[in-house]
């Protein structure tokens, strides 16, 4: 097996699969709207600024704190800022270690920076934490594992993801581009 393209579906699933797979609605007015521009893959600096400002202004309990940092994350990384989104998805993690939103979202951004490898085992914690949108979770696990020249694993978790949301167009996309010789 052999996959035929790579990167257009990278680009596809760093900016539309994470903002899908993480976002939450949590907290005060700021961070409404930092979910809001999450939620509408917004990463302009104002909603950004509306992330940091529900972090340092309103009185977030844990788990309101933990998504507020995914949010942010995910704007930072459609903003292209990856460092700055890696560390709000290490503090969500650091008081939630089980929040698989924030394991899937650190996958991703490897992903996004052609890490493989490095990703797989994060989509697999962000998998077994109870990834909310299964299909994206195994979608991006077969990208990771394509970029690690996994390919029969890669195709193996495309299918998964083609059979839990059969009428998600991407991972039928990806498949069309393997060819399975017996």
């Amino acid at each position: 097996m052999k996959s035929l393209i790579f990167a257009a579906g990278v680009t596809i699933l760093a900016v539309s699969g994470s903002a899908t797979a993480a976002v939450y609605s949590v907290g005060g007015p700021l961070s409404q709207n930092c979910y809001q521009a999450a939620l509408s893959r917004d990463s302009r600096s104002f909603a950004i600024d509306a992330c940091t400002r529900a972090l340092t202004e309103e009185a977030l309990l844990g788990p309101d704190r933990a998504a507020t940092y995914v949010n942010r994350g995910i704007l930072q990384m459609g903003a292209g800022r990856l460092t700055s989104a890696d560390y709000d998805f290490d503090q969500a993690l650091s008081i939630n270690v089980s929040l698989s939103d924030a394991w899937l979202n650190k996958g991703f951004l490897r992903i996004r920076e052609g890490k493989g490898q490095e990703a797989l085992p994060l989509l697999q914690k962000g998998i077994a934490n109870g990834a909310r949108r299964e299909a994206l979770a195994y979608f991006a696990r077969g990208v990771a594992y394509e970029q690690s020249g996994d390919y029969r694993s890669a195709y193996a978790d495309l299918l998964k993801a083609r059979q839990i949301e059969p009428r998600w167009a991407l991972p039928a996309e990806w498949l069309a581009h393997y060819r399975v010789q017996r």
